[in-house]
């Protein structure tokens, strides 16, 4: 527990460092989410085939433990193309990204005989999840700034936080015991509750305290700077958004139960690996991405 509070710390403050850096450049951040992208990417391919670029032998490989001849080259080229694209065509581009790596990876499904039509079903999965997803939130943060990439990120940590430890106390009832045994119905409801607070404290810190960093689009600026009213929207936001942030993690779960394995990676210690840290962040993220193209269509911004 020690171990995992100082880990949570340091990434914490290590956020909080380049979200300030992006006060001078917003190509900071983007260089973070580039990063993890291919992390989570390389995890994802490591827990489908149970091998490692960096090893002889497939170290990964347990008894019982399902793996698929995922072929590498199409996610090399989902997560190289993805930036890029989505900086010059926003979603355009994302779905071109999307589109090339498809088209690569059913070509080597066409000419491959070692790849069976599962395999290449699950080579499009890891296409999407995460490198895909991913894409979001550069869009997001091109065009609208920080503040809608945060709720997504913000919402989701005080979200499971608040799960974990409201189910650790009050949670006897199994929501989905087969997916994922901790999960309980006081943990989900405490989720939401930690998703409203997670998206008053992004409200509090950078709207409110304005904490130095790319800000272009303010809940706040759509009210004529009335302090009451984005505060209600921070919380029915953060209370919807949990729920995906929920949904998020119990698709991580019934994932890493399929494949059989505990985490995606082992890079953050006792967090697991990247893909473990950020599996409800993408699914808030989907859902932040659908929030915004509402508003900037309502509000042709």
């Amino acid at each position: 527990m020690i171990k995992r509070t100082i880990t949570g710390i340091v990434m914490a403050g290590f956020l909080f460092l380049v979200l300030w850096l992006t006060s001078f450049s917003h190509f900071v951040f983007d260089a973070l989410v580039i990063l993890i992208s291919i992390i989570a990417t390389y995890e994802i391919y490591s827990a489908t085939t149970g091998k490692s670029l960096f090893k002889k032998t497939d170290e990964a490989v347990i008894e019982g433990r399902q793996t698929y001849n995922v072929s590498i080259v199409p996610l090399v080229i989902s997560v190289a193309s993805c930036y890029p694209l989505c900086y010059f065509f926003g979603y355009l581009g994302l779905l071109y990204s999307f589109i090339i790596a498809f088209i690569v990876a059913f070509i080597m499904f066409i000419f491959s005989p070692k790849i069976s039509f599962k395999d290449f079903c699950v080579t499009i999965f890891c296409i999407l999840y995460p490198s895909t997803i991913l894409g979001i939130i550069y869009i997001l943060h091109l065009s609208y700034g920080i503040i809608p990439v945060l709720l997504g990120v913000g919402i989701s940590t005080v979200s499971d936080a608040m799960a974990y430890f409201v189910g650790s106390f009050l949670g006897k009832r199994k929501i989905f015991p087969k997916i994922s045994p901790k999960k309980t119905y006081a943990g989900f409801f405490g989720g939401i509750i930690g998703g409203a607070i997670g998206g008053i404290i992004v409200y509090l810190i950078f709207e409110f305290a304005k904490f130095p960093s790319n800000v272009k689009f303010t809940f706040t600026g759509l009210f004529n700077g009335s302090i009451w009213q984005p505060i209600v929207i921070y919380i029915a936001v953060g209370a919807v958004m949990a729920v995906f942030s929920e949904i998020g993690d119990l698709a991580a779960s019934r994932v890493k139960r399929e494949i059989g394995i505990k985490d995606y990676g082992k890079i953050l210690g006792s967090h697991g690996g990247i893909l473990d840290r950020i599996d409800s962040i993408l699914f808030t993220t989907i859902a932040m991405g659908i929030i915004m193209a509402i508003i900037g269509k309502c509000l042709g911004i």
